[in-house]
């Protein structure tokens, strides 16, 4: 099978599935727990299937750890990013990175139907057009 020239790669073929989630009402304690058990550097807040938000590193320190916030009674709906950026499975990857840059943002959720499907990052990204 030929393989893609770098500009028509969809996102499908970079993201990353499953996507590692909470809920909005699980504390952040649980949220970083499952970034440390992952390995990654956020995750997706949904409630029902559909993604709400985001819980990022940053999120972490900018609103738990530097407002003195209790990780374990706080929940992830208080902190998480929102609105959501999302993004098609079968729109190209250029696309994804334009938006990236403009929203300056690292990462999208791939939304399918009003379903998510598969989160893409910075990394993979830059992976891919290397």
């Amino acid at each position: 099978m030929p393989t893609l020239e770098k500009g028509e790669k969809k996102v499908r073929d970079v993201m990353s599935s499953p996507v590692i989630s909470v809920l909005p009402t699980d504390p952040v304690f649980e949220a970083a727990n499952k970034m440390i058990n992952y390995g990654i550097g956020a995750v997706v807040v949904e409630s029902g299937g559909k993604p709400e938000g985001i819980v990022t590193e940053r999120d972490l320190i900018r609103r738990v750890l530097i407002e003195n916030k209790d990780p374990k009674k706080t929940v992830c709906k208080e902190i998480m990013s929102k609105p959501l950026v999302t993004i098609d499975p079968d729109e190209p990857i250029l696309k994804a990175i334009t938006m990236m840059k403009e929203k300056g943002i690292r990462r999208i959720v791939v939304v399918k139907g009003g379903k998510m499907v598969g989160i893409v990052t910075e990394k993979e990204l830059i992976r891919n057009l290397l």
